[in-house]
């Protein structure tokens, strides 16, 4: 009996001590994935973290409408992008279910969210079955905390000029 609750002592010591020593990579494993949400002020860092392994952040703040999709699809083309460049191109971090989510409301929020302006059906079809992007898509942008927090914010150097469609 003795030996028995000696090794029940030692095992959840141990866990104790695993958890100890990684505790923070495992919250930060668990908003990365999105199992845990970010802070505004980490979803910030963690965009510019993320989006300048392949260019500047100035190329991100001076993106608009005319040069291509939403900000929910291009995070989507870089997650792609990033994985089939993954062993090729030495550093390149993938972006994971919720950094993609966090990514995309900080750029939506600091240079512009347009989804409005493209239709569900194309925006479906360009996001391939990316159910955490899918998700924040269809969730409306006053529930989008990240989104929210920085409401009335720019991206130093974006030209916050919001086209309208034309019809």
């Amino acid at each position: 009996m003795n030996k028995k609750i000696t090794i029940i002592i030692i095992l959840i010591a141990a866990i104790i001590a695993v958890i100890a020593v990684t505790g923070k990579n495992a919250v930060g494993l668990l908003k990365a994935e999105g199992y845990i949400e970010y802070t505004v002020d980490e979803a910030v860092e963690l965009a510019h973290r993320k989006c300048a392994q392949c260019h500047s952040i100035d190329k991100t703040a001076k993106y608009c409408m005319r040069c291509g999709p939403p900000f929910v699809v291009v995070v989507h083309n870089m997650r792609t992008l990033i994985s089939q460049l993954k062993g090729k191109k030495a550093g390149l971090k993938e972006i994971r279910n919720g950094e993609a989510a966090a990514i995309t409301q900080v750029w939506n929020a600091l240079v512009g969210n347009w989804e409005n302006t493209w239709r569900e059906e194309d925006l479906l079809k360009l996001l391939e079955k990316d159910e955490p992007l899918i998700k924040l898509m269809n969730t409306p942008v006053q529930k989008r905390k990240i989104e929210t927090a920085l409401k009335g914010k720019s991206a130093g150097g974006s030209d916050m000029m919001i086209m309208k469609p034309v019809k």
